[in-house]
């Protein structure tokens, strides 16, 4: 199967992004006080917390890189600055094992990946009162990517060291999925029980979907993958070794943005859902201090899904010749369609029986967020966040699972800490975060970026731009109103 030049870059894109570009949430940040509207997606009560009236989010972007399928020898983030990373070449004795910055695989018997990238656009939040009840309301846009498996087995760990296969392997079930899609959000928040000593707070962000590419791929059954060697018909002396899969049931959707008749990528939504976020925050206010004693919330995330218009093959058989196979080897690639129709022709002899639907749906990342934050000193707190993704819609995204500690101070005009993770309960990660003035950099896992290691396999940032009232507070505004005594 050949690939024409745009289509080489479409599908590199999302190859290294893939296995390079694994996001989570900006957590640390989502503890700052004056964080408002930039971290609703994970606190829908947070912007109701916020000292001050309003909030401007322009822009941030936060990336994060878990793989153990993939990684870059002896180098840091930084020094993927400079350039020169290479594939590894085993005939010539070159791997990452032995030398720097080598493109090479860690060759698992079983793999799995992450991804998750949120680009937030223009937002706004506004603290209002409103028939003397205080609400805070908000619009934020989204720009999301994520993908997810585990536990799947790692056939292709022998092409990689460039040995032979097994004569006979099973390929466990395992199922995979992609969405990248656009989100616009309303946020509302309010305090409910207002003659309790504490605050409660309940928040709600209520989200239109516009999906705008998504697979997913079933694997339903055991396959078998089988190795044999044919006669070269060019020299009948010589065998050529030749890769079957049999017994498969396996599901396949798709639906993309992507022109394939024009070569391009085009803004062009595909599927369209709604989504829900809800909140809920019980709160220990200092009645004298422009912060709080203690709080602690409970947050479900990303309740919903997309339903996409594409197309759902189905192909179910046996003794699938997929390499020296002139049906796909001598054939430039069009489209997807027209790669799942080869093999359907392949296994049924007929080129649309493997089609099944014209739509299907991509649910959420769904995930439960626990947080405790607890005031130790002037402007000084200790938080605790854990994150536990909770699948329940059709072909779910997974959230990654994380569990972090971090220790902030939070001012006006600057706010700084630093934190503990763990990624899916496993790796430890070492993090912090720094906001001055409008601008917010961080890390959940800041020392590949400085580092040099081994095998650099994880990277994780983020950085945004926001507008707030940094010469204004609460004490300032409540000293500036009309003295009702």
């Amino acid at each position: 199967m050949k690939f024409r030049g745009e289509q080489r870059l479409y599908f590199l894109g999302i190859y290294i992004f893939s296995n390079l570009t694994f996001a989570q949430d900006p957590i640390i940040f989502n503890n700052d006080r004056y964080s408002g509207i930039s971290t609703v997606g994970i606190s829908p009560t947070q912007p109701f917390l916020n000292p001050n009236g309003w909030d401007v989010h322009i822009f941030s972007e936060n990336i994060f890189a878990n793989s153990d399928y993939i990684y870059i020898s002896e180098t840091s983030l930084l020094g993927l600055t400079s350039g020169g990373i290479k594939s590894a070449d085993i005939s010539n004795g070159i791997t990452g094992e032995n030398t720097a910055k080598i493109s090479d695989y860690y060759n698992h018997d079983k793999f799995g990946y992450h991804i998750s990238s949120d680009l937030m656009g223009p937002s706004f939040s506004l603290n209002l009162n409103i028939f003397e009840k205080d609400f805070s309301v908000g619009l934020f846009t989204r720009l999301r990517i994520q993908s997810s498996a585990k536990e799947i087995d790692n056939y292709l760990q022998y092409t990689n060291q460039e040995i032979t296969e097994p004569v006979l392997y099973d390929l466990s079930p395992f199922k995979t999925n992609f969405m990248n899609w656009a989100e616009v959000g309303l946020n509302l928040s309010t305090e409910i029980f207002p003659y309790s000593q504490y605050q409660w707070i309940v928040g709600v962000n209520l989200k239109y979907e516009m999906g705008l590419d998504a697979f997913y791929v079933n694997n339903k059954e055991n396959a078998v993958m089988r190795r044999e060697y044919l006669p070269n018909p060019e020299d009948p002396e010589q065998n050529i070794k030749t890769l079957y899969a049999s017994d498969f049931d396996v599901e396949v959707g798709y639906a993309t943005s992507y022109n394939f008749d024009a070569d391009r990528y085009e803004f062009n939504p595909k599927g369209k859902g709604f989504g829900i976020d809800l909140g809920i925050a019980i709160v220990n206010p200092d009645r004298w201090e422009e912060s709080y004693d203690f709080k602690m919330s409970l947050n479900a995330l990303d309740i919903g899904y997309v339903n996409f218009t594409g197309n759902v093959h189905n192909f179910i058989g046996d003794n699938l010749r997929y390499t020296n196979n002139p049906v796909f080897d001598d054939v430039d690639f069009e489209s997807p369609e027209q790669f799942a129709q080869l093999i359907s022709n392949e296994i049924y002899g007929n080129p649309t029986e493997s089609l099944k639907s014209n739509a299907f749906k991509i649910g959420l990342p769904t995930s439960i967020h626990f947080n405790l934050s607890k005031n130790v000193g002037e402007n000084q707190f200790l938080n605790f966040d854990l994150i536990q993704r909770a699948p329940i819609f059709e072909n779910s995204l997974k959230r990654a699972n994380i569990a972090n500690i971090s220790y902030s101070v939070q001012k006006p005009g600057i706010g700084y800490g630093a934190s503990l993770s763990t990624y899916e309960y496993e790796t430890i990660q070492m993090g912090g975060f720094l906001r001055w003035g409008p601008l917010v950099i961080g890390s959940e896992n800041i020392l590949p970026i400085f580092v040099r290691h081994k095998k650099l396999h994880a990277l994780d940032f983020y950085i945004g731009l926001k507008l707030y009232p940094l010469w204004d507070n609460d004490m300032k505004r409540r000293s500036r109103e009309d003295c009702k005594c």
